[in-house]
């Protein structure tokens, strides 16, 4: 496999307000109805006793009323969840917790359900697999100016959500941690995202923040053995910004619990590596094995 195929772009969730700067007359002023929307449900909480966290960067408040077993996930993943949606008033528009989950791909607005708003995907970063929450949505992540089904323009949301899963990260954990027992390995566990790895080499060094420019040497192989991909045989380290998305993202977080000068091997579920993609001789769906050596780690001023 050629260098390159690890450069595949790593999405954050962020979004955007659409026409929020413009503020004409004739124009959606998101911005306007975001604050409002803000100062109505913080009353809404106050005058009911609720008490809730805030995403800083969007203003969707949400409440973790159930934990769950499982990992966080990130963008360009595909999940499955079940859900009902009512106005702040308690007007039900959508509920699906009778039926089969609704599976869908984050950040793929296309294989969204139409009941489903911004302002839910940002409150599904926020959780667990298992997880149960109530997601509060002002207007702009919400249905907007243009209603739904019965949903006037501009109305607060409230959604109950159940994360039900990531999609094949349970298949592929369990053939990792099988791969992990037959070879007697002593892997940790990231109780996050759910990657495994193990540290062969402690460097003592620092570890990698965002923007760090990281050098290190690597081995990438399938599971039953096959490698395809190799820096050692090329002599040129693969030197990359930590945090950038440039690489798959189960790589990047490998290389988060390392330090300079340590050597591991971490292990990446096809649902952080190339999904359903092959690559060369990567099947389809593959696990990945990487076996790293980190050289050199640059952070930020």
């Amino acid at each position: 496999m050629k260098k390159g195929w690890l450069l595949v772009a790593f999405v954050g969730a962020v979004l955007i307000l659409q026409g929020c700067l413009k503020t004409d007359n004739n124009v959606y002023d998101g911005y306007k109805y975001l604050q409002e929307d803000i100062t109505t449900l913080q009353n809404y909480f106050t005058a009911n006793n609720i008490d809730v966290m805030m995403d800083s960067s969007s203003g969707v408040f949400y409440s973790i009323d159930g934990k769950g077993e499982g990992y966080k996930t990130v963008n360009n993943t595909e999940v499955e969840i079940q859900y009902q949606g009512e106005t702040l008033d308690g007007v039900e528009f959508v509920n699906n917790f009778s039926g089969n989950p609704i599976g869908f791909t984050l950040g793929d607005k296309s294989t969204y359900p139409a009941s489903l708003t911004e302002g839910v995907i940002i409150g599904i970063f926020k959780m667990f697999e298992g997880d149960t929450a109530t997601i509060y949505v002002p207007s702009p992540y919400g249905f907007q100016d243009k209603g739904y089904q019965g949903v006037p323009p501009n109305t607060i949301l409230v959604y109950k959500v159940r994360f039900v899963k990531i999609k094949n990260l349970d298949t592929d954990l369990a053939k990792i941690d099988q791969y992990i027992l037959d070879n007697n390995m002593n892997a940790s566990i990231d109780s996050i995202f759910g990657t495994r790895y193990e540290i062969h080499r402690v460097g003592n060094g620092i570890s990698p923040k965002i923007g760090a420019v990281v050098s290190l040497d690597y081995q990438g192989e399938l599971l039953d053995g096959t490698v395809f991909d190799n820096s050692y045989d090329r002599g040129t380290p693969l030197t990359f910004t930590y945090g950038d998305g440039g690489l798959i993202v189960g790589f990047e977080l490998g290389v988060t619990w390392l330090h300079e000068n340590d050597s591991a091997t971490f292990f990446i579920p096809s649902i952080y590596g190339y999904k359903g993609a092959a690559q060369g001789d990567v099947p389809a769906n593959s696990v990945l094995v990487f076996g790293v050596d980190i050289k050199r780690i640059s952070n930020p001023n």
